[in-house]
């Protein structure tokens, strides 16, 4: 049996490993994980019988890693580890129908019981698996593992071809990529290379991708513009962002050539919109070999305030970089990164910095998590936009609560912010300040003070790495006490509700 560790501390992760005798208990394979997303692509990679996992970790937390992993792998046993006695994490591994829930620290003879408990329930149900077709399956991946590799590697002797294949056979890689880590290989895949007479073997490789090697005595190029139409089908049930084909080639020892040749077009999909087949690279030649600098055409348009003028300058951005384009994706990504610092300069420049940019957010986090060029792009189209409607907004708005609102935008974290100090810093009577923004806005000065600062806990909120008790600091309330109630009176929902009304929103979102 196959046993799977998810800890993200090494330390208990290996001191597990070396404390008890796994043949013992039947296990013969023990794989380990640093956090949850690793857990799913081992998971789906290689099938365990056992998972033991632990119940908090960075990124993603064992009961929504054990979630995506139940929808592939129902049968595994999963046993819980954690060193909080929290009833809702509790509730969830009786949802999961865990087998056990272990304690920290860590006793290796209750872990060893809690295996002995699941090994014993998998037996009893039929369900370990074991046997030829599994041993089958596994050489198969590392077969595809293989050929991932430069052809420097001499072929492992413990390895053997599957009886459909031949060493002198057409090959051709298919590179999937998916927008998260694929739960389990999809069998529809199979059968879409089946029906075209071909055969493949796969592995999972790390960035969400799928390597499918397919091969047969022949293959010609429509095929593979069949099977990667079929394949662009799947997309959207399947999750599929990026089909690349490599080239074809003969003889297993160059399956290499064509999985490299994968790889490359692959760095092509930046470019291309989602559920694109990246297959050939012909056209290259024809792309423009200048790249204008198109930058002080569009700071030229923030500073006129005209939306044509902005559309205009950011058509012609992007009409430089479409595929195919000459240009790596490093570069692309450099340029729009000076195009977003032009932004951010129109933007301090007109007091409207934090329209710009969320809390905590910085030009190139933003631009490395674009992974697409018409995703990236949209965001500056968007930013200008917003840009462009901010200018209008100030024109109708009297200065003097523009720069109020300003004021409220830049402080609103300091549990000194008052009705004396928004006075003060306009440099006029108390009275008079909320008298003006009542009749202009239609709102208390408290009123808009407070609803703004419930608003940034709202975002903050979303993040989970943030405590309640960080978040009420952060928007000005350092008692959390106080800062829970207003949160209620306003959503009528507690901080805590809230949060855990987003997270069920957002199932598929990763929490700690």
């Amino acid at each position: 049996m196959k046993l799977l560790i998810v800890e993200d501390e090494k330390l208990t992760r290996s001191g597990l490993i070396s404390s008890i005798d796994w043949s013992l208990l039947g296990i013969d394979e023990v794989l380990e994980a640093a956090n949850g997303s690793e857990g799913i692509r081992l998971a789906a990679e290689t099938g365990p019988d056992i998972i033991l996992t632990d119940m908090r970790m960075p990124r993603m937390d064992g009961v929504t890693m054990a979630r995506k992993i139940r929808q592939s792998l129902p049968d595994s046993a999963i046993i819980f580890m954690s060193g909080y006695s929290d009833k809702e994490y509790l509730k969830a591994a009786i949802d999961l129908k865990a087998v056990s829930y272990v304690e920290k620290p860590l006793d290796p003879s209750e872990v060893s019981e809690a295996i002995k408990k699941a090994s014993g329930e998998l037996v009893a149900r039929g369900l370990v698996k074991q046997g030829l077709s599994a041993s089958l399956r596994e050489n198969e991946y590392r077969l595809a593992e293989f050929m991932t590799r430069p052809g420097t590697d001499p072929f492992p002797s413990d390895m053997i071809l599957p009886d459909h294949m031949h060493t002198d056979d057409h090959f051709s890689c298919f590179i999937i990529k998916y927008g998260s880590s694929p739960l389990a290989f999809d069998e529809r895949l199979t059968a879409i290379v089946e029906r075209r007479r071909l055969h493949e073997v796969h592995t999972l490789k790390e960035s969400y991708c799928l390597c499918m090697f397919v091969f047969g005595k022949r293959i010609e190029r429509e095929h593979l513009l069949r099977i990667s139409g079929d394949i662009k089908d799947l997309a959207v049930s399947s999750g599929i962002k990026y089909i690349s084909v490599g080239d074809i080639c003969h003889g297993i020892k160059h399956g290499y050539d064509s999985y490299e040749s994968a790889v490359v077009r692959l760095q092509e999909a930046f470019f291309h919109d989602p559920v694109a087949v990246l297959m050939d690279t012909d056209a290259l030649s024809a792309s423009p070999p200048i790249i204008k600098d198109l930058a002080p055409m569009y700071e030229e348009a923030l500073e006129s305030g005209r939306s044509e003028s902005a559309e205009k300058a950011l058509t012609e951005i992007l009409a430089q970089f479409s595929p195919p384009c000459r240009m790596l994706q490093s570069q692309v990504k450099d340029i729009y990164y000076q195009l977003f610092l032009t932004l951010q300069k129109a933007a301090r420049k007109s007091q409207m910095s934090e329209m710009i940019l969320k809390e905590n957010q910085s030009i190139w986090d933003m631009i490395e998590a674009a992974e697409s060029l018409s995703s990236l792009h949209g965001e500056l189209e968007s930013l200008t936009k917003e840009y462009i409607e901010g200018l209008s907004v100030r024109a109708s708005e009297s200065s003097m609560i523009f720069t109020i609102k300003e004021f409220i935008r830049q402080n609103y974290r300091n549990e000194s912010l008052s009705i004396k100090s928004v006075s003060d810093h306009v440099n006029r009577s108390a009275p008079y300040v909320c008298t003006l923004f009542k009749n202009e806005t239609g709102l208390t000065l408290n009123q808009y003070i407070t609803g703004y600062r419930i608003e940034k806990a709202q975002e903050l909120l979303a993040d989970p790495r943030y405590k309640i008790t960080d978040i009420a600091s952060r928007v000005g309330y350092n008692d959390v006490n106080y800062f829970g109630k207003i949160f209620k009176k306003i959503t009528d929902f507690s901080p805590s509700e809230f949060r855990n009304n987003l997270a069920n929103d957002n199932p598929g979102s990763e929490t700690t």
